[in-house]
């Protein structure tokens, strides 16, 4: 084990799982395409509450002030899109009753998570996970919904929706009334937020570590990454702004495709680097491994599957430039045979040649069936678009194809690192 004891420090990655669990719920039952109602996001939100609760309840002792601390740093966390819903739409600031509902909001998240982990700990105390591993998959989780809130900008044509950065129509960004978010503004702004949240999850993630890990080249590994997440961040204004500036108009702006590449090729790699951490927080890896320097085939598989890790990141450039610009198709094409061919071999030898070692052996199998999956999604997406960039007012088959084909990459991107990763245990 490289972890220094965690006993004062599980209400983070709980807290974060809550909240990141909750904007999942938000930002699906929102999407212009399912539109549910307000209550039932609501009430599912709350239900998320009391099942985070409840799990705290049968790991932690004293479940009731646990399940408080753990609704606490929720229902804070959950400050970011609060105002939102408390911002007046007909000029910037909050609305009176906002004085109610900012106190309001922390009581109530904390007793409903209080309650529900009083409620799971009466089943018993179970083995709680490794707190960093935990906060480490919820920091991947996240990054995963914004990786796909980015695809459907793009395929929605969304990514100028809102002119200004990193205000919202000269709203602060964090208080743009949530009524006005329709339409292509949705998508752009809830990717905004999602982003804000990625950028907050990465940096108590880093800190986590920092006051638990031992391990210098894991807490530099996550001190880089919250580096990338904060270049990430500035990449994306400057995509629509095209220069630092406050304005709100139009005129004022240079928007810049190639900023749209490097940004969204720099998110998937930020989720690489997320994927790492969450493996090397794993009990898994910290468990050790079966002797994998002395596998007669371990050298020949870390060299395949470093180098589909490489060609991935050049696929994923290649994509964002065709998907953006509409130029290299037939390259674009070429190098995803070269990936498929790749991830076959590397998947399949890491699923039957190290059928003794199971991680090894399951994501192996789950990089042979991703690449697979991608494959003919790439087809759909090619088939959709007939290979030209995403314009005017997409369809829905259209966006869902795209974003699918997006999406998968990643997963590949995700998975290929993670099977790099194992085979290269300590």
């Amino acid at each position: 084990m490289h972890e220094r004891s965690t006993d004062g420090g599980w209400w983070v990655p709980l807290g974060f799982a809550t909240t990141v669990s909750m904007w999942a719920v938000a930002y699906l039952g929102r999407l212009p395409v399912i539109m549910a109602p307000s209550w039932l996001i609501g009430l599912a939100m709350l239900l998320i509450v009391g099942g985070w609760g409840w799990r705290t309840g049968t790991w932690i002792d004293g479940a009731l002030l646990a399940g408080a601390k753990v609704g606490l740093v929720a229902a804070i966390i959950n400050m970011l899109i609060l105002g939102s819903f408390l911002s007046s739409s007909e000029r910037p600031g909050l609305v009176p009753s906002a004085l109610w509902w900012v106190p309001g909001s922390l009581v109530i998240t904390a007793v409903i998570a209080a309650l529900a982990a009083h409620l799971g700990a009466r089943g018993g105390q179970r083995e709680p996970p490794v707190w960093a591993g935990l906060l480490s998959k919820v920091a991947l989780g996240a990054t995963f919904l914004l990786v796909v809130a980015g695809g459907l900008v793009t395929s929605n044509e969304a990514g100028l929706a809102v002119v200004d950065w990193p205000n919202s129509y000269g709203y602060n960004m964090f208080l743009y009334p949530i009524s006005r978010m329709t339409g292509g503004i949705y998508y752009e702004h809830a990717h905004r937020l999602f982003g804000s949240l990625v950028g907050l999850t990465t940096v108590a993630l880093a800190l986590y570590l920092w006051r638990f890990d031992t391990r210098r080249w894991v807490t530099r590994l996550a001190l880089s990454s919250v580096v990338v997440v904060i270049v990430q961040g500035i990449l994306g204004g400057l995509r629509v702004t095209g220069n630092f500036t406050l304005s709100t108009s139009a005129e004022d702006m240079a928007p810049s495709l190639a900023l749209a590449v490097l940004h969204g090729v720099l998110g998937q790699i930020f989720m690489g680097m997320i994927v790492a951490l969450a493996v090397v927080t794993s009990r898994t890896w910290q468990s050790g491994s079966p002797e994998t320097d002395e596998r007669p085939t371990g050298d020949l598989d870390r060299t395949l599957q470093g180098f589909l890790v490489a060609v991935l990141v050049v696929q994923l450039i290649l994509g964002a430039v065709q998907r953006h610009f509409a130029w290299g198709l037939v390259v674009h094409i070429t190098m995803a045979a070269v990936v498929w061919m790749l991830a076959s071999v590397a998947g399949a030898r890491g699923w039957w040649l190290w059928p003794d070692y199971s991680p090894v052996s399951r994501l192996g199998k789950a990089v042979l069936i991703i690449a697979g999956i991608q494959v003919l999604l790439g087809i759909m997406a090619l088939a959709v678009t007939a290979g030209e960039a995403i314009v005017g007012n997409p369809g829905l088959f259209e966006v869902m194809a795209t974003t699918a084909h997006q999406a998968c990459g990643a997963l590949l991107l995700a998975t290929s690192v993670a099977l790099a990763m194992m085979t290269r245990q300590d």
